[in-house]
């Protein structure tokens, strides 16, 4: 009776069932990384594209305020507001302005001198 009864069960190799798993298991890990991972480049790639959409946005006030403020702050401009009252200006007086002349430089100023320490004496 012992026999038939060992005749019916099937012997499972817990070795190859172990292999199999840990193969079955990485195969999974590594598709989700990858559907992981794809949809992080997906969405750094859309990112990527508003702040592109944004710095050419702020390029393009920033040219356009460029543009402003060379008009306002032309001298015809700046002539015109004057004389609307705008802007209160008074001359400036000869004696207020400071005028700085740069010396003429030397042939040798250049030129590196030593220095010579002497001992001190007592």
């Amino acid at each position: 009776m012992k026999r038939s009864h060992r005749k019916n069960r099937n012997p499972v190799n817990a070795a190859s069932l172990a292999r199999w798993i840990v193969v079955t298991a990485f195969l999974a890990l590594a598709g989700l990384s990858y559907v992981y991972l794809t949809l992080q480049l997906y969405h750094l790639g859309e990112r990527k594209k508003s702040v592109e959409n944004e710095l050419s946005s702020l390029r393009t006030q920033n040219d356009v305020a460029s543009v402003q403020i060379a008009a306002l702050t032309s001298r015809s401009a700046l002539q015109r507001r004057l004389k609307e009252g705008y802007l209160k200006m008074i001359p400036i007086s000869e004696r207020d302005i400071v005028r700085l002349t740069v010396p003429a430089r030397q042939a040798d100023e250049n030129v590196i001198q030593p220095v010579v320490n002497e001992p001190a004496t007592r």
